[in-house]
């Protein structure tokens, strides 16, 4: 987790409030540039910038539009945020470590501080709990889906026919009848098929490769 040695707090048409005090007090370097982003030069990498919500003009998430041009040059939180006007979800996404509303208590702003000044977010609990839900969801689903298509790799081109033939509805007499193999062939085949594919049945067969082609005949 990287710490921040000190705090760059950009000051447009408003002063910046208690911010600059409060991360003095917690014995942090704190320099204030009552300029737009142009003003600042390349940071080192122990500073944190801090962004004003209020004064500027708002791109098309709803963000002040200087936050792109910051985050290039260190990393950044915004302050004197209007709770109603942005979604932290789309922030936290776009890579903002945090929003400190204008609302806040001050012993709350002192908090947001001491938290994002040591590495951490600081964002609702809820939504850090729903971002890592979506997150291991996703992650998840790619793990399967590249199991998916491991077995399906490891499937030979007869196996791969004979689900085609299950999914029709035919029965081992049948596929053996399609494929000029035995009806004792075809079951070596499924016997095979269902260990590649982890499936139990031919319910579960079919299952299985519809997750894998989305409804679509898999290609022999």
């Amino acid at each position: 987790m990287e710490e921040f040695r000190k705090l760059i707090v950009l000051a447009n048409r408003e002063p910046p409030g208690n911010l600059p005090l409060l991360a003095q007090s917690l014995g942090f370097s704190v320099e204030v540039v009552r300029d737009d982003i142009q003003a600042v030069e390349k940071l080192e990498d122990s500073c944190l910038l801090a962004i004003p919500f209020s004064g500027l003009r708002l791109d098309k998430h709803g963000l002040p539009a200087t936050v792109r041009q910051a985050m290039q040059l260190s990393p950044i939180f915004l302050y004197q945020v209007e709770s109603r006007l942005v979604d932290p979800r789309t922030a936290l996404m776009l890579g903002i470590r945090g929003l400190i509303y204008r609302d806040e208590q001050l012993d709350q702003v002192l908090l947001a501080v001491k938290l994002l000044m040591r590495g951490q977010l600081y964002f609702d609990r809820a939504l850090l709990s729903a971002m890592v839900d979506d997150m291991l969801r996703q992650r998840q689903a790619q793990g399967v889906e590249q199991a998916d298509m491991s077995a399906m790799m490891s499937l030979t081109r007869q196996e791969r026919r004979i689900i085609e033939l299950v999914g029709e509805g035919a029965r081992n007499k049948e596929i053996a009848y399609n494929l000029n193999i035995s009806a004792h062939t075809v079951k070596a085949h499924l016997s095979s098929i269902f260990r590649k594919t982890q499936s139990r049945n031919r319910v579960e067969l079919l299952r299985w490769a519809q997750q894998l082609s989305r409804g679509q005949k898999m290609m022999a």
